[in-house]
């Protein structure tokens, strides 16, 4: 033990079992210091329980990065599990469906596929991730410039492009452009008005 009453312990991992070694020992301590907080494998699911904050002195001392992932979403149950990039609106059965209503204001989101920060994951039913905010891949069809706004169609999760959204149908901005009158995918901000 150094003067600092500080214990070091030189080795490349620790493991804590329980007394009979079956199982992993909880490590109760009032504060931890770490660079990496890992579950051991990118498809290995871990938990956070409990009330936690992020605090600072400073605005960019405290922030939860995401270095891939593109959006906020939430699971909403569907009519059916739908494809990624298809234009959700409220309604149907379940909560969640398809119109072929053009400016729907019924809009809900876009299904995401690599949500940075999920909510409900106990949605039951045919779960679908709903795209809140961010960038997201939509399907869309005609011609849409970057910056336009993306609204439903008559098409069935497929969203357009127009110069004059109302209230309430917007579902974000194309991030980049598109000129077809076949159904293809876009990057789109969502949530954007």
């Amino acid at each position: 033990m150094s003067q600092d009453k500080t214990n070091q312990y030189w080795n490349n991992k620790h493991e804590f079992k329980t007394q009979d070694g079956l199982n992993n020992a909880p490590i109760v301590a009032s504060s931890v210091e770490t660079l990496v907080l890992t579950t051991g494998g990118n498809t290995t699911t871990g938990q956070v329980t409990g009330r936690w904050s992020l605090t600072g002195t400073s605005p960019n001392e405290s922030r939860f990065e995401a270095t891939y992932a593109a959006d906020l979403a939430e699971y909403y149950e569907g009519d059916k599990e739908y494809e990624v990039g298809t234009v959700l609106v409220f309604g149907g059965e379940k909560e969640v469906t398809t119109t072929t209503e053009r400016m729907s204001r019924k809009v809900a989101g876009v299904v995401s596929d690599r949500a940075a920060y999920v909510m409900y994951s106990a949605c039951p039913g045919l779960k679908n991730l709903v795209a809140l905010q961010g960038r997201v891949p939509v399907k869309v069809a005609g011609k849409i410039e970057k910056g336009d706004t993306i609204v439903t169609s008559h098409i069935p999760g497929v969203a357009v492009a127009t110069d004059d959204p109302k209230a309430g149908t917007i579902i974000g901005k194309a991030i980049e452009a598109y000129d077809s009158d076949h159904i293809g995918t876009i990057e789109v901000a969502v949530g954007r008005s």
